[in-house]
């Protein structure tokens, strides 16, 4: 299991640090997400520095699934970080984050809270590799744990007789045990974390891309950069049943929504693309093309930057 020593030093010790060197760096403008940071960033604001908090995901309800917090401890845990952003936000220049629900949860105590969210910039992302010269491998680019569906991707996928590529880390050493004891499927390769290059390369081998987050409160929400880094790449997406992760795929045909706890139908779901390979090549097509004309970067950059001008005054 992860390290729960190694989680409480670093949020006790970390933040005091990281305020030191920023404090040395006087900055016009100081941008955290971690909330181990929260307290330290009150200490910038009550000496004049400008500081913005970004919230990637709901910490409250996030807490509520993470495996390394006991779950006796979890609602205690939960209801003191609600209270300790509530009272520091209210004192900061700016809230940043991904998901209108946060927006609605910190509007009433910070008069500066936009929508920023988390698209691909496409300048860094090459064209789609050409279909034909695919291998036809499933992939999954991220942390591996319990919550983002490893268990069911690799049940799933030894139900087919197609391949998996993974790229990124286990975050979980009980997780990683548990699926080497009950056995990797035929040809599944783990390459561990790799660069943005080598990302890539197993997009340009890959018809299928996969986010199967489990519905835990912080993923109901949830838009991972992942799911548009493969519509951006051309390959069709297997994403959960519920939430932006369905609305999108189905608004857009560029995949198949499932139930991620149902080894059984994302495999059907694996076998159903790779047996309709015209359609699945259509649905990598309209991906593409709806991350070129909404989901991308351009626009984001734009709401982050006018947020600075008004910080600085400018």
């Amino acid at each position: 299991p992860v390290d729960a020593s190694f989680k409480v030093k670093r949020i006790l010790n970390a933040p005091k640090k990281a305020r030191a060197v920023a404090e040395s760096l006087n900055a016009d403008v100081y941008h955290f997400h971690d909330p181990e940071f929260l307290f330290e960033a009150r200490r910038l604001r009550k000496k004049g520095f400008r500081v913005i908090y970004d919230v990637h995901e709901d910490v409250p309800r996030q807490i509520m699934s993470k495996a390394w917090i006991p779950k006796l401890l979890r609602g205690t845990m939960s209801s003191i970080i609600k209270v300790v952003e509530w009272y520091v936000v209210q004192r900061l220049n700016a809230v940043v984050t991904v998901v209108q629900t946060i927006v609605k949860r910190f509007e009433p105590i910070n008069q500066n809270v936009i929508l920023v969210q988390n698209f691909p910039q496409l300048e860094v992302l090459p064209e789609p590799a050409p279909w034909e010269n695919k291998t036809g491998q499933v992939c999954y680019v991220g942390d591996y744990t319990r919550i983002r569906g490893i268990n069911e991707l690799l049940q799933a996928v030894a139900l087919t007789d197609r391949k998996l590529t993974m790229a990124g880390r286990w975050s979980d050493k009980g997780l990683a045990k548990e699926c080497e004891e009950r056995g990797f499927p035929n040809g599944f390769k783990e390459l561990g974390f790799v660069t943005r290059d080598e990302v890539q390369r197993v997009y340009a081998n890959s018809k299928i891309g996969t986010v199967l987050f489990h519905p835990v409160p912080n993923h109901i929400d949830a838009l991972p950069n992942k799911l548009f880094e493969y519509m951006a790449a051309g390959i069709p997406v297997i994403a959960s049943n519920f939430g932006w992760l369905k609305k999108i795929v189905e608004q857009h045909n560029c995949g198949l929504a499932v139930d991620p706890q149902n080894p059984k139908e994302i495999a059907d779901a694996i076998n159903w693309l790779c047996d309709n390979d015209d359609e699945a090549r259509q649905m990598g097509e309209r991906g593409r093309k709806a991350v070129e004309e909404s989901y991308n970067w351009a626009s984001e950059e734009e709401k982050l930057i006018g947020l600075y001008s008004k910080i600085l005054g400018n």
